[in-house]
């Protein structure tokens, strides 16, 4: 032991006075010529010669990298969760299963199935608020806002997942998955599979990407690439787009399903959204929020012959800035980053409560499709009833 002590002693001292020697004059026999031989450049992206070191080992690494797009040092985004409890709802709510769904004067005539004071028909997706719980029998009755008596299941689980609000701007693309998904070592399905494995809606950045196999694939780190089959780009573009005449803005990607904040030529806030599906997709423009409501009800139906029908009670944060259109909160089942809604822009609860409480009455919201798929201009579809434009009412929305 005592052995290789010393041997280790020697060599760090001979590499301690090799260091300090100023650099020997050789040649070299291929072409003759002299060169200094110069010790190794501390780690950077050197881009001139130095000329009083050599530029290799971990500074090529550094300038291959950087040849790549990917810069040095590789920073996280200066980006946090928002506080968790922006995510607890104002009031409770309870899922109501089944088809037609009557509500009842009282306890006692709903136990008994009496006659109602009135029903809604249809297998659309239904919630009912709750100030009042009641088993008996085997089954669960609620007492809503209204005063009404219907069966229902009040629900304690709802997505808690929140985006990032931002203290600096990123100088690249992020993205977040949709799904959970391992990265890959080339942009093809066929290559290896890294060890880095992302959760659901985890962030990472995009430094490059290019089209391969039907998908664009985001270069997120040397050697790792992630595809847009289970994730979504936040395109960051702090200027301000044509028809919006101050420095505060949201921006909707229909393409991505991602939605920003920008405040003063900064990033505020990125997260995944969830926009119109079929024919009642989002209608791209530039539009201003005209209305903003903290708890209301929202119903509707598409299909001609309302088999569709929904009905949301206690939908929180809405702000509606195209006719029955809005970003609201969902607190029912939803996978964001993909289309699904009437024609809203769906958010998570803690994200929503975020948006509300920042956006202003007049506050820009520029809803864009890079891909131009989504058609422009288009009706917008009204729900059932139909309703005054830029007049919402608890019949809107979706």
């Amino acid at each position: 032991m005592i052995k290789r002590m010393l041997k280790f002693a020697l060599i760090v001292l001979l590499f301690a006075l090799i260091s300090t020697v100023p650099g020997a004059l050789a040649v070299d026999a291929a072409d003759g010529q002299a060169h200094y031989d110069l010790p190794l450049c501390l780690p950077g992206h050197y881009q001139t010669d130095p000329g009083d070191c050599l530029p290799l080992g971990p500074s090529q690494s550094i300038r291959e990298m950087a040849e790549q797009g990917f810069p040095y040092p590789m920073r996280g985004l200066s980006a946090r969760r928002p506080d968790a409890s922006l995510s607890e709802l104002p009031e409770p709510v309870a899922l109501v299963t089944g088809g037609n769904t009557p509500f009842y004067a009282s306890l006692d005539d709903a136990m008994a199935g009496a006659t109602p004071v009135r029903t809604i028909v249809g297998e659309g997706g239904r919630y009912v608020s709750v100030t009042e719980s009641v088993q008996a029998g085997g089954r669960t009755f609620v007492r809503t806002k209204k005063g009404e008596w219907v069966e229902a299941t009040p629900i304690w689980g709802w997505p808690r997942w929140q985006g990032l609000e931002f203290f600096a701007t990123p100088n690249h693309n992020f993205g977040f998955t949709i799904d959970d998904i391992y990265s890959y070592s080339e942009p093809s399905f066929i290559s290896n599979q890294t060890e880095n494995f992302y959760k659901k809606y985890d962030s990472f950045p995009i430094y490059s990407w290019e089209e391969a196999e039907g998908f664009t694939w985001y270069h997120v780190a040397p050697g790792e690439w992630i595809p847009s089959l289970k994730s979504r780009m936040v395109r960051v573009d702090t200027h301000r787009p044509d028809g919006v005449d101050r420095d505060r803005w949201i921006a909707i990607d229909l393409e991505q399903q991602t939605l920003a904040v920008y405040e003063d030529g900064e990033l505020r806030f990125a997260t995944v959204i969830a926009s119109g599906a079929g024919q009642a997709y989002s209608d791209p423009g530039v539009y201003e929020v005209y209305h903003k409501v903290e708890l209301h009800t929202m119903q509707g139906s598409y299909a001609m012959d309302k088999s569709d029908f929904f009905y949301y009670e206690n939908v929180p944060w809405a702000l509606y800035y195209n006719h029955a259109q809005a970003i609201h909160a969902v607190y029912w089942p939803a996978v964001l980053g993909i289309p699904q809604s009437h024609g809203c822009i769906n958010m998570f609860p803690g994200d929503a409560n975020w948006l509300f409480h920042w956006a202003e009455l007049g506050e820009y919201v520029y809803v864009f499709d890079p891909s131009g798929k989504t058609p422009l201009p288009t009706p917008t579809p009204m729900g059932t009833p139909p309703q005054p434009i830029y007049t919402p009412t608890p019949s809107s929305g979706g």
